[in-house]
């Protein structure tokens, strides 16, 4: 046992700043991770001598060295929230640290009348000229599609104001329309509801009594053998042509407001597929990036990226997650356990 807890010791020295890890945030501030706390993270970077890159200078090394420096680290923020601006920018220009944003671009908003809290278009170009942002995808609508027809529940009164539910069904959903089974529009075929179908199972749901809308089994068989007929199933080739519509729009929007052509693709809700790397990769896309936890080796996995996220990203947690997925050895362990 001894002789076992040596090589133990002696492996976490060897691979000791081999390991790469990714951190994943979307809100700074009251939304998500505290200003303050996010410092903290920055300064516990800084007192470890670690290199942020973004995914440029990422896929610049790989390209040219085959693998990463040591001691390197990328934060990365999804989706493109006002506050990465208002409270992340400011402090890694504080810091001299870098960072990737993979942006929705369908929902960019105007700096002078903002209501979801999005970034702009000029604050985008701001973070990206600066050099502090490397601006990526993450799809331009980040919708969700129907994958299968297994019944989940009905549209209620609270999914009417839901953007992924109204996507479902056109902008024309309604209470007590069918939920099937979903997931992000780039992980799968899907299967298309039209409005006549769902209108047909609502006027078959409406006429159930309470006992019978609990029979799950019994509107699955109305599903399977009345509703089926109705609905539309893509094939492969509809489903490329659909995400290389989505894609081709994130990525000339972003062309076109920062000069840089991306290369790295983030899986809207880490829903991915081997089919669907495939049709991406042919569309010029070299870095896939998961959220599925652990850290990476220096020699990356370009198909494969992935990284952590807290749920409470406390100062103390971020470096225990730091130091461990430093180490090539115990961020793997700490995969496995994950």
């Amino acid at each position: 046992m001894e002789f076992l807890i040596y090589v133990f010791l002696i492996a976490c020295v060897y691979y000791n700043k081999k390991g790469n890890p990714w951190f994943l945030y979307h809100h700074i501030g009251e939304a998500g991770v505290p200003t303050h706390w996010f410092e903290e993270h920055l300064k516990n970077i800084w007192f470890l001598n670690m290199r942020t890159m973004t995914n440029k200078e990422i896929l610049e090394a790989m390209e040219k060295n085959g693998k990463l420096p040591k001691n390197s680290v990328a934060l990365t923020f999804d989706d493109g929230y006002y506050d990465n601006y208002k409270n992340a920018f400011p402090l890694l220009k504080k810091y001299k640290m870098k960072a990737t944003l993979y942006l929705n671009t369908a929902y960019i908003e105007d700096e002078n009348s903002r209501e979801f809290k999005y970034l702009s278009w000029k604050e985008i170009e701001e973070m990206s000229e600066s050099g502090v942002f490397d601006i990526e995808l993450h799809s331009h609508r980040h919708m969700p599609i129907f994958v299968n027809t297994s019944f989940d529940r009905v549209v209620t009164s609270d999914d009417l104001l839901d953007r992924d539910i109204q996507h479902l069904y056109q902008g024309k959903a309604e209470i007590g329309f069918p939920i099937f089974g979903k997931r992000g529009e780039f992980s799968s075929a899907g299967v298309i509801v039209p409005i006549e179908a769902a209108k047909k199972f609502k006027n078959y749901y409406e006429n159930l009594s309470q006992e019978s809308k609990n029979n799950i089994k019994a509107i699955q068989e109305f599903i399977n053998n009345e509703l089926h007929k109705d609905l539309i199933f893509e094939t492969l080739d509809d489903a490329k042509a659909r995400v290389l519509n989505d894609l081709n729009t994130n990525i000339s929007l972003i062309d076109e407001h920062t000069g840089h052509r991306p290369n790295f693709f983030c899986w809207p809700w880490g829903h991915r597929s081997p089919e669907f790397i495939a049709i991406l990769k042919g569309a010029g896309i070299k870095g896939f990036v998961t959220t599925r936890k652990g850290t990476n080796s220096l020699k990356l996995d370009l198909e494969n990226i992935r990284r952590v996220e807290l749920r409470v990203f406390s100062p103390l947690k971020f470096k225990l997650n730091l130091l461990i997925c430093r180490n090539y050895l115990l961020g793997r362990i700490y995969q496995l356990l994950s």
